[in-house]
């Protein structure tokens, strides 16, 4: 998907894989990604789940020229399978049992079979 220049959002590239905790910030020019260790966990946008991992650098970069919802520092379930953003708690997390945090699933939900 490509944005306007004169877009306040941060021109979306590939989906990445959930596995990894490096930098993607990947100039027009450049042929890979940073690739320096994650420091910041970015949602994109809540409503599509969109979010990436970046480096202290980029992270200053995209505040000066992105619209973003939210960030945290990065933490081990960031990137984990099945981690949830809770916006409350300012951080990633697995869910157990007895977890029901305000939080938003950073892969798409399955709709619901229809029912009667």
């Amino acid at each position: 998907m490509t944005q306007p220049a004169s877009s306040p959002f941060v021109p979306k590239g590939e989906p990445r894989p959930l596995s990894g905790q490096t930098c993607g910030y990947k100039p027009r020019t450049d042929p890979a990604d940073c690739g320096a260790p994650g420091t910041w966990h970015v949602m994109w946008d809540r409503s599509s789940c969109a979010n990436s991992v970046t480096c202290g650098e980029h992270m200053s970069l995209i505040q000066r020229r992105w619209v973003y919802d939210d960030r945290h520092p990065i933490s081990p379930d960031c990137t984990m399978p099945g981690a949830l953003w809770q916006h409350d708690d300012q951080r990633c997390a697995v869910p157990g049992e007895d977890d029901h945090h305000h939080a938003v699933a950073l892969v798409e939900p399955i709709p619901a079979a229809p029912t009667g």
